[in-house]
């Protein structure tokens, strides 16, 4: 009788990081931290990250170096529209995070989907899609693709009725023909660079990029590698996110903590093509893969 693993891929545990095996030319480069922004090399990083259980990513029209602090915040984008609709996406059962990414091929990504100005590009995980639709059916969007109906809360008469501003799901109509899919081919590695958030981690990111880059020049191809906006955790830096071609769930969210170009190698060995969570770097919740 065959049994559905609790996660999809046969993740294993590896103690730390091996040490490089050669210097690409900027190996062993670290940045110039200031004083005031010390990088937490103590903490035990095990559990310090709130992965989500679904992840958007949002193609950003400007590098994440300049976006400003609180993407949430900038007019007429999906991280600030989309804050209307999140009672319909946000629940007891489900924790999703919205991310602004730059790749660093990302203009002839989006030319390949001839997207119109008005267009929005997004990558969804772990359905493993790459969506393009117009903001306009940003509410269909929330309802086809994230839309998780609440665990029925239990009455209480003498609780006061709450005023929402928020769409109902109710009234929202979804026309499929406004969206356009296809599957996510490639491995995702990211890494905090957003600049204007935290200092450490728009420091750091460049370095890893051009870590990642290198290490992987022979099969570039095979793999989608940028900066990804706040995810938390800036006292860590560098933060690099891995999710494999192969995601089922948000067990196969790989956070990591601590990361500088020197453990760049060692990541692509062990946890990118050997499916090793380095434990001392990892920021989720260990015990769920023992």
């Amino acid at each position: 009788m065959l049994f559905r693993r609790f996660y999809s891929i046969r993740w294993r545990l590896k103690d730390s990081c091996p040490v490089p095996k050669y210097d690409t030319g900027c190996t062993y480069c670290t940045p110039d931290i200031p004083d005031d922004l010390p990088i937490d090399h103590e903490t035990n990083l095990n559990k310090t990250a709130a992965i989500p259980t679904k992840h958007l990513f949002v193609f950003s029209k400007t590098p994440i170096s300049e976006i400003p602090s609180k993407a949430e915040l900038v007019p007429n984008s999906v991280s600030n529209e989309i804050i209307k609709y999140k009672k319909l996406y946000h629940t007891t059962t489900q924790r999703v995070t919205i991310s602004n990414i730059y790749l660093n091929n990302q203009k002839s990504i989006l030319d390949s989907f001839d997207p119109h100005e008005d267009n929005q590009l997004v990558m969804l995980y772990p359905d493993m899609k790459i969506i393009k639709f117009n903001i306009q059916h940003l509410d269909q969007f929330v309802q086809r693709y994230l839309y998780s109906k609440d665990e029925v809360e239990v009455y209480n008469p003498f609780a006061k009725t709450k005023k929402s501003n928020e769409t109902p799901s109710s009234v929202i109509k979804v026309d499929p023909s406004n969206f356009e899919e296809s599957q996510i081919e490639k491995d995702l590695i990211l890494t905090c660079g957003h600049t204007k958030r935290d200092l450490r981690c728009g420091l750091m990111a460049p370095l890893i990029v051009n870590e990642l880059e290198k290490t992987l020049k022979d099969s570039i191809q095979d793999y989608y590698i940028g900066e990804i906006s706040h995810i938390g955790g800036h006292a860590y830096a560098g933060n690099l996110l891995y999710y494999p071609k192969l995601c089922k769930s948000e067990k196969d969210f790989i956070w990591y903590g601590r990361v500088s170009p020197e453990r760049i190698q060692g990541i692509v060995e062990s946890t990118v093509k050997n499916k090793l969570i380095i434990k001392d770097l990892f920021r989720g919740d260990i015990e769920l893969y023992k």
